[in-house]
């Protein structure tokens, strides 16, 4: 059994916390609006089904998922973990898990 902490989405969703922070304070954002710092995690949030693009102009936090995501988890909040970490490995682990 892998430690709680070594779960490949918990610490995806902990890389993407301050992108999934921020689109949460903004509530919607233009697809063209968005800062490059945020754009690759927006991306990976939605290959998860977190984020949605909503008729290709603007991106959404979608919150249930997001909040159904983490109660599977465990998770009563997110925490960053090191800005530095790779992300790309810790998504293709994740996405090969069931996310159900």
């Amino acid at each position: 059994m892998m430690p709680v902490y070594d779960q490949p989405m918990r610490k995806l969703l902990g890389v993407l916390s301050p992108t999934i922070s921020w689109l949460n304070e903004k509530g919607s954002v233009d697809v063209g609006a968005v800062p490059d710092s945020h754009l690759e995690a927006i991306k990976q949030l939605e290959r998860i089904g977190v984020v949605h693009k909503r008729n290709n102009r603007c991106y959404e936090l979608q919150k249930i998922r997001l909040k159904k995501l983490l109660g599977n988890l465990g998770i009563d909040q997110l925490v960053a973990t090191e800005p530095d970490a790779t992300v790309e490995p810790i998504l293709d682990a994740a996405l090969s898990t069931d996310l159900n």
